[in-house]
C-alpha cells in the first residue's frame, strides 16, 4: 500500500484521507504539519520540494497535488469508485476538479486566509478586523456558479458523490467556524449537509475546524 503525507489541518490534505476512508484503504499515513514548519524538513522536501501536502509515494512513484492524488487513488486502488469508467463521466468530474483549483480555491483563499491563519497560528497571525466577506467580487460569482450547478442534483455529478464532491468540499472544511451564510446559497448548503453526512468526510475532519 502507498504512503500518504498529509495533515487533517489542511483542506487539501483532508481530501485524500476522506477518499481512502471511503474506499476502505489503509495506506501508511505520515502526518506533516506544514503549519508548524514540518514541510520544510529535509526528509519531506525529498518527497515534495515545494514543501506542501498532500504527497503520495507508491513504490517508485511520487505524486503531489491533491486532485491528481484523488484520481490516482480512485483508479489504482478504488476500482474507479468515486471516479468513472466512461469518458463523459470522467470529463464532468474533471471539469469540477479544474474549476476547484482555478477558481473556487483561489476565491475562498482570498476571503478566508485571515481567519484561517489566525485559527491555525493565533500567536503569529493577528485576528482579522472583520468577518469574511462572502459577497466579495471574487467569491460571490464562484458561490453562485456552484449553487446553480447543484440545482436539482444531490451531488455535483448526479445522485452519488464523486471525486468532484470531495475536491470542491475540501475548502468547506473552514465554513462552519468562518460563518458561511447558508441561507444565501441554499443549494450549496443542502449539498454540503449531504457531504458532511458521509462517514468518510466526518472521519477526516480535524477537531480544530469543528
Amino acid at each position: 500500500m502507498f504512503t500518504l503525507y498529509t495533515t487533517t489541518l489542511s483542506a487539501n490534505g483532508r481530501k485524500p484521507l476522506a477518499l481512502c476512508r471511503a474506499l476502505f484503504l489503509q495506506p501508511e499515513i505520515r502526518r506533516v504539519n506544514v503549519y508548524a514548519g514540518e514541510g520544510r524538513t529535509a526528509e519531506f522536501l525529498a518527497v515534495n520540494p515545494l514543501g506542501k501536502v498532500p504527497a503520495l509515494v507508491d513504490g517508485e512513484f511520487t505524486l503531489t497535488e491533491s486532485n491528481a492524488i484523488l484520481i490516482y487513488v480512485a483508479e489504482q486502488y478504488g476500482g474507479s469508485r468515486f471516479w468513472s469508467t466512461q469518458p463523459a463521466g470522467r470529463a464532468e468530474i474533471l471539469r469540477w476538479l479544474f474549476w476547484e483549483s482555478s477558481a473556487w480555491q483561489p476565491a475562498l483563499t482570498a476571503v478566508l486566509a485571515a481567519c484561517v491563519g489566525h485559527r491555525l497560528l493565533p500567536q503569529v497571525v493577528p485576528a482579522p478586523d472583520a468577518p469574511p466577506d462572502w459577497k466579495s467580487a471574487q467569491l460571490a460569482p464562484a458561490l453562485a456558479h456552484l449553487d446553480a450547478g447543484l440545482a436539482g442534483r444531490a451531488f455535483l455529478c448526479g445522485a452519488e458523490p464523486t471525486l468532484a464532491d470531495l475536491s470542491v468540499a475540501g475548502m468547506t472544511t473552514y465554513f462552519r467556524f468562518a460563518g458561511f451564510p447558508a441561507n444565501d446559497w441554499p443549494n450549496v448548503a443542502s449539498w454540503l449537509a449531504r457531504v458532511e453526512s458521509l462517514e468518510a468526510w466526518q472521519a477526516s475532519l480535524d477537531p480544530l475546524w469543528r
